[in-house]
């Protein structure tokens, strides 16, 4: 494997870490709102 083939999959690896951690926070996020919106109602 060439170096940039691994800096690729790498970096392919480090992104779908990243998204995942996005989109979990983002869900989590989400799930506040939601809740505060319902104790302020």
């Amino acid at each position: 494997m060439s170096l940039s083939a691994l800096k690729n999959s790498h970096l392919e690896q480090l992104n779908s870490e990243f998204f995942a951690l996005l989109s979990t926070r983002l869900s989590a996020l989400k799930i506040d709102h939601l809740i505060m919106r319902i104790g302020i109602n």
